[in-house]
């Protein structure tokens, strides 16, 4: 089996936390912008490491960037909004552990939650660090 590309994995990622209530764009590669007043979720890679393990198989531990925004409008409503987010997505992606089985486990999932950037705009909402372990043929 060959080993999955990041952006398999991201769209992966971006195909669980669509299905969550309460988001409501979830697109495979992020917009320039915020996509209006609704929750979004963007998935993008950041850290990792690749390694061949044995003749002609190697081993990907990622870690992948999870954003679940709203626009910062007004505090009340907004964290409303997005605060039960922080336990359904992770729910979410560990109901899915392979991801589609783009990877071999989600290994650990840690999260962040306040004002957070998105293009310029001022945003309310999660930063997932989703770190999983990938494998396959070089």
């Amino acid at each position: 089996m060959t080993m999955s590309t990041l952006v398999q994995i991201c769209a992966a990622v971006q195909d669980v936390v669509e299905d969550v209530t309460g988001i409501r764009f979830a697109p495979d590669v992020p917009p320039e912008q915020q996509a209006g007043a609704d929750v979004s979720a963007y998935c993008w890679p950041g850290t990792g490491r690749t390694v061949e393990i044995t003749d002609g198989q190697q081993e990907a531990h990622h870690t992948l960037h999870l954003f679940i925004i709203t626009p910062q409008r007004n505090q009340r409503t907004d964290f409303a909004r997005v605060i039960s987010l922080g336990d359904t997505v992770p729910r979410a992606l560990l109901n899915d552990p392979t991801l589609a089985g783009t990877v071999l486990q989600i290994d650990e999932i840690r999260y962040t939650f306040g004002q957070l950037e998105w293009s310029g705009g001022r945003d309310l909402g999660w930063q997932f660090d989703v770190d999983v372990l990938a494998g396959g043929t070089l």
